[in-house]
């Protein structure tokens, strides 16, 4: 069965009843008349003007209400709407949040590695100082120890040279740092002191023009100077420095020098 519907008319309004069921049925049985028609006539019309009014009342009512809801209605939307945009905005939060967490953990782990990197560079660094310092320490001690022995085989030399001054005419002077000036006498018999020397120097030279004599080097024995040219100067030396370690080298230049000066003094003389 279909459900009745409600009754449109207001509930206040169905409390109105008809002024009609007053009259009972007796009254019905009455003879009418024209008094007794006109007063329900008028009982009926202001029963409908009340119900009327009652009515339009209520709907009255209904309507502001309804207009309240609606108002309400749009306070309950726009409030919908904020918590909407609050919502979204918290989600994007949330997301950039979690991006910024992810980015701190990488930044600190790409710190961490850097940090130990630093480190072992660091270390490798020490290990590489204390490598350059022991090995320099080393390259000093042998430098001193060369220079000893050097120093020695100098003083050797020149003790053994000193032997031969009186039967050889052999002068030795210091004419410069590490340079000496040989000279010898009793080589020409027509005149027994006439002077036959050479500028023996050990090291670098200082200028190259000062060494205008063959067989110069920058490094070793040189010779600045020779009275009178030997020939075999270039040779001489070479062989002294190729020996410049023994104690003997050097005594053995100097004999070899004078050897080549005696020869060059009984020389025939070109006229």
């Amino acid at each position: 069965m279909a459900t009745p519907l409600a009754s449109p008319v207001p509930s206040q309004a169905q409390g109105f009843k008809s002024p009609l069921r007053a009259f009972r049925a007796e009254a019905c049985e009455r003879v009418g008349s024209e008094e007794t028609y006109a007063d329900a006539q008028a009982c009926v019309s202001q029963w409908r003007k009340d119900l009327l009014h009652s009515a339009s009342f209520e709907a009255q009512q209904g309507l502001r209400e309804l207009s309240h809801e609606r108002e309400h209605l749009k306070d309950l939307q726009a409030d919908l709407a904020g918590v909407q945009v609050l919502v979204s905005a918290a989600t994007q939060l949330q997301a950039g949040g979690a991006r910024l967490a992810e980015v701190l953990h990488s930044s600190t782990e790409a710190a961490g590695t850097r940090a130990q990197t630093v480190a072992h560079v660091c270390d490798d660094l020490c290990e590489l100082r204390e490598k350059h310092r022991q090995d320099l320490e080393e390259e000093e001690r042998n430098i001193a120890q060369r220079q000893e022995v050097a120093d020695a085989q100098h003083a050797e030399a020149f003790k053994l040279l000193d032997t031969y001054k009186d039967r050889l005419g052999l002068a030795i002077s210091r004419v410069a740092p590490q340079t000496v000036r040989m000279a010898f006498t009793l080589i020409d018999e027509c005149d027994p002191a006439q002077e036959f020397f050479f500028t023996l120097g050990l090291g670098d030279l200082e200028s190259a023009e000062h060494d205008t004599l063959p067989g110069k080097s920058s490094e070793g024995y040189h010779v600045r100077e020779c009275v009178p040219q030997v020939p075999m100067l270039p040779q001489l030396l070479i062989e002294l420095n190729a020996n410049a370690s023994t104690t003997t080298a050097l005594p053995r230049f100097v004999c070899s020098m004078r050897r080549s000066f005696l020869k060059l003094s009984t020389a025939p003389k070109q006229l």
